[in-house]
């Protein structure tokens, strides 16, 4: 009998979850089975098992794999540019499109949360865990944004709450319009040109 080792191990599971990406992506994920998902990964059924308890469970997967570099990218804005809170959040911005647009595994990610998962009872859980993830980056976006005011780089009369979630509607309406066809439009040009439009609209004399 040959020993598994944890290389092994994990190469299945990377297999299994990019599976799991083309799959969901092409028939949505109710449509798609968690033996349709290790067929195509070439494993059995067990297999799957061992590593993931159900559909639920390879969605967070795949979230948390394109969260390691967005976590970093973060960090380092903080250090970089501790002093320039509207910068960090701009650059925050334009560094999750330039993933959606850059990246397959954060492009499949969007894709299936945007279009191919229907929040019905069985995937609930889905949908209130991205749900909390983005209250939580709007709650950071929105310190952001009154540390700006506070520096003095954003209109003191400008609601940060109001403003945050116009950028998120903003943001998540190209990805929306961008995946149903990504010929139509450069996503990162467009993200780019659009959020400054947008900032400008709350920044005093100099943008930091």
């Amino acid at each position: 009998m040959v020993r598994r080792t944890k290389q092994d191990a994990l190469t299945t599971r990377h297999e299994l979850l990019d599976a799991a990406e083309r799959l969901f992506s092409e028939r949505g994920v109710s449509n798609t089975s968690m033996m349709q998902v290790a067929e195509a990964a070439g494993v059995t059924r067990g297999a799957i098992y061992h590593h993931f308890e159900n559909k639920l469970d390879l969605i967070y997967a795949m979230m948390e794999r394109v969260s390691l570099p967005v976590d970093e990218m973060r960090e380092e804005l903080r250090k970089e540019h501790a002093n320039a809170p509207l910068h960090q959040l701009r650059q925050r911005c334009l560094h999750i499109v330039n993933l959606v647009q850059n990246d397959p595994h954060m492009r499949a990610l969007v894709n299936i949360l945007c279009h191919k998962c229907e929040y019905v009872e069985d995937t609930l859980p889905i949908h209130l865990r991205h749900l909390r993830g983005r209250n939580e980056c709007i709650d950071e976006f929105v310190n952001l944004l009154e540390d700006a005011k506070r520096v003095g780089s954003v209109r003191s009369n400008v609601d940060a709450r109001t403003a945050i979630v116009g950028i998120f509607a903003l943001i998540d309406g190209l990805f929306y319009n961008w995946l149903l066809d990504t010929d139509y439009f450069d996503l990162t040009e467009a993200a780019e040109r659009t959020l400054d439009i947008y900032l400008a609209g709350l920044v005093t004399n100099q943008v930091n």
